[in-house]
């Protein structure tokens, strides 16, 4: 954060808040130009508190901060955006939960990072508002570009093993960010040295020619247009599978949140 003096001004949004004590509460938000950063807030549990609305989860709101020692403290506040929307729907809201869940994971703290920022926002909006587009579809979309955000961006051209155009079914090798036609899985995993290698993980998903199309307008759409793409339902399944096994194996954890959502997913 060089050139921040301790007095500071930004947009930002809550993506995760927990109780402390009585009424006091820490929150963390996320802001473009400086990642993550936790701010203790001092009565904003309280209905009666003036930045309660604006400092609330999900809520996009400029602060006025002050930074003192390793901790942020509230200045002023004033409510941008609320998506109050998410909180109305039980599913809607435990997906946004996950989403700010990995939007806290692969940002940092000081570090900024505009693309997560826009990309977790129009998520949010979409949740919220764009009943028309399946949240599985929405969940996919932004569980593969956050992954290709975040550095682990696969090659989705051609196959890796011959370099042929890939018209049927092939597998996307996860950990090495690459596609195989049938043909090539097949020479590699009856390759001896893949069969005694114990230390690599060996992670195959298949994937048909329509998410493989999908997977490309994701990886590579404007973020404005990432929804802008349709897809069988036969299809969404497949989609989801893909893009949430690409994203947990290369982060390397899962959510107490995802399994939250899956668990009361309708």
């Amino acid at each position: 954060m060089s050139g921040r003096t301790d007095d500071f001004e930004v947009n930002g949004l809550v993506i995760r808040e927990v109780k402390n004590g009585e009424s006091d509460k820490i929150i963390t938000i996320l802001i473009a130009e400086y990642g993550r950063i936790t701010i203790a807030g001092k009565g904003i549990s309280s209905i009666r508190n003036r930045h309660a609305a604006a400092a609330r989860l999900f809520t996009y709101s400029t602060f006025q901060l002050h930074k003192r020692g390793d901790f942020h403290y509230i200045r002023d506040t004033f409510y941008l955006e609320g998506f109050t929307q998410l909180h109305y729907d039980p599913e809607k809201l435990a997906l946004a939960n996950y989403i700010c869940d990995v939007a806290g994971d692969i940002s940092l703290d000081g570090v900024g990072d505009p693309e997560l920022m826009s990309l977790t926002l129009n998520t949010l909006y979409a949740i919220a508002n764009m009943d028309s587009v399946p949240l599985e579809q929405i969940k996919g979309a932004f569980e593969f570009r956050a992954a290709a955000q975040s550095g682990f961006m696969p090659d989705l051209t051609v196959c890796d093993g011959c370099g042929c155009e890939l018209t049927e079914d092939c597998s996307l090798d996860v950990m090495n960010g690459r596609l195989l036609c049938r043909k090539c899985r097949t020479e590699l995993e009856n390759d001896p040295a893949y069969i005694r290698d114990e230390y690599s993980a060996k992670i195959m998903i298949r994937v048909s020619p329509p998410v493989l199309a999908a997977l490309r307008f994701i990886a590579y759409a404007p973020l404005k247009k990432l929804l802008s793409f349709s897809l069988d339902k036969s299809e969404l399944p497949l989609l989801a599978v893909v893009c949430e096994r690409y994203l947990l194996n290369h982060i390397e954890h899962g959510f107490t949140s995802l399994e939250y959502y899956k668990k009361i997913k309708i």
